[in-house]
């Protein structure tokens, strides 16, 4: 029921409004009513109302005046005026104040007081429904006390913390006893977190569905949330160790039935409290980046990992022209293979997330690269950055966005395939990559496409605006550098695989090209960069 408050000098008005008017029928109840309006504003200034309905000429303070010192305060309430005036200047008055009807005693009947309000109950009702939700939200960030958890994870985190009783201080204002409880540590992931919090509107409301969930399982339990994960602190007083695993398995169960969402848990040292506890919950915190290597919706028990100091660019150069290949053929299995192959591997030496990212948004913007040079092929439609990779979650995650832009590369290619105005030109350009380690001539070129030497460079060059042989000498630069940057091999064994008869001939082709020695580009200054 909304509450309305009615306030007029004249008790006949006040009686007719009270006992004529179905209030209850419209969704409305009269909580109070008026004769003397400084009494009202008194009432109305500590008590909450929906609805003001008020004479507009009144001793002491007449309505305008009325509505005037209300307004500030009572952002949410709306207000109606009733007068025995009709002048303009009234009504004016009333519409500055942002009232929602004026209305003329002289004139009003039941049946105009009931239409304006299934009109007013209709606008109350609209704007109920957008402000629930945000009032659950708030309600839930302040009963959990958010922003004194971030607060304290913020401290927690402090890389010169050391051992300090600062904690002892937070018990209170958080509501966790960390010195007479004993806790089990679980840290959860939400698994395709971006993709959650779209499907949840927020990040607020999705922590809010969460929670309710939680409190299904196991009631009231203390909760920090996180972006895009959350840390519970599983009192032991009421949950054996030995059971945590079950009670875990049983959030992951509900969370995903209730929200159609999946997790994954870690569950650190059982039994800890005071500076144990603390000392545990960095540890966690510091070493969220092992979950890019557990499985979407698995219960995992703590145990740090040594990342390798390997170089994880070992064979990168032979790999990514492989992979170049299998692309420009159409290979989607093969890539795909080649791809896994490599995961498997870095798996097993436990390369970091952060080399293995860097290792695939390399690969992405080298496959870019190489593709650019065909014809009519759309870099701009891919979203390769850095941060679209950055975002990637786990092993399991990354491998589902690599099959994604496999297929946005091959259906670039397959596009330019069937749109190219010659299809010379591309079976030229994917010919080149696909031999590099080759000597490639024009007359090679032409006659594998069984045209003419001479008409095939004059088409290549008006429909490209390059020569074929400049394009040639340019990718194939493009893959001096890549083996310079990414390999130890020599200038010779470079000069071999890049078909040049002679270290001499490939010295002096690729001087002229970037402006010095392929030496001279190996050991300068790496922030210098090529002009």
């Amino acid at each position: 029921m909304y509450e309305v408050v009615l306030v007029d000098d004249d008790v006949i008005v006040i009686e007719f409004l009270k006992k004529v008017i179905p209030w209850h029928d419209y969704g409305f109840q009269v909580i109070a009513h008026f004769q003397d309006s400084s009494d009202a504003l008194v009432y109305l200034k500590e008590k909450p109302y929906d609805v003001l309905i008020t004479d507009i000429g009144m001793p002491k303070l007449n309505g305008i005046e009325l509505i005037e010192q209300l307004r500030k305060s009572k952002l949410n309430a709306y207000h109606i005026i009733l007068s025995c005036h009709d002048e303009f200047r009234f009504a004016q008055q009333a519409l500055k104040l942002g009232v929602y009807d004026y209305i003329l005693k002289e004139t009003m009947e039941e049946m105009d007081i009931i239409a304006l309000l299934e009109r007013l109950k209709k606008t109350l009702d609209q704007e109920q429904s957008t402000k629930n939700p945000h009032i659950k939200v708030t309600k839930f960030l302040e009963t959990n006390h958010m922003t004194l958890k971030l607060k304290f994870i913020d401290k927690l985190m402090e890389p010169n913390l050391g051992q300090t009783d600062w904690w002892t201080e937070q018990q209170e204002p958080l509501g966790i006893n960390f010195s007479g409880n004993y806790f089990t540590l679980v840290l959860c992931f939400i698994d395709h977190y971006q993709e959650a919090v779209s499907q949840y509107e927020s990040e607020s409301w999705l922590q809010l569905s969460v929670n309710n969930v939680l409190e299904e399982v196991v009631a009231k339990i203390p909760v920090f949330y996180l972006q895009g994960s959350f840390l519970m602190l599983v009192p032991v007083r009421s949950i054996k160790s030995i059971e945590t695993q079950q009670l875990v398995k049983e959030i992951h169960g509900q969370i995903r039935t209730s929200l159609n969402i999946s997790i994954t848990s870690v569950i650190g040292e059982h039994h800890v409290k005071q500076q144990q506890l603390i000392d545990n919950m960095r540890l966690l915190l510091r070493d969220k980046q092992q979950r890019f290597y557990y499985q979407h919706g698995s219960i995992q028990t703590y145990r740090p990992i040594a990342y390798t100091r390997d170089s994880i660019f070992q064979d990168y150069v032979e790999i990514s022209q492989n992979l170049k290949e299998l692309l420009l053929k159409g290979k989607k299995d093969q890539v795909t293979a080649c791809v896994s192959q490599q995961f498997t591997k870095m798996r097993e030496k436990k390369h970091s997330p952060e080399a293995v990212k860097d290792w695939v948004t390399k690969l992405l913007f080298d496959i870019k690269l190489s593709l650019n040079a065909l014809k009519q092929f759309d870099t701009q439609s891919i979203p390769l950055t850095d941060y679209f990779i950055q975002r990637v979650e786990t092993f399991e995650h990354l491998e589902s966005v690599l099959e994604n832009i496999w297929d946005q590369f091959l259906d670039q290619i397959n596009s330019i395939d069937l749109t190219t105005r010659n299809e010379d030109i591309l079976k030229a350009q994917k010919y080149v990559q696909t031999h590099l380690c080759e000597k490639i001539s024009l007359t090679e070129v032409a006659a594998h496409l069984h045209l003419n030497a001479s008409y095939f460079s004059r088409m290549y060059k008006k429909e490209t605006g390059e020569g074929f042989v400049e394009f040639v000498t340019r990718v194939k630069m493009e893959k001096a550098i890549e083996l310079l940057d990414h390999s130890n091999k020599s200038v010779e064994q470079i000069a071999y695989e890049l078909g040049f008869e002679s270290k001499s001939y490939f010295l002096k082709t690729f001087k002229r090209f970037y402006g010095l020695s392929p030496k001279a580009y190996k050991y300068k200054d790496r922030t210098s960069g090529l002009t």
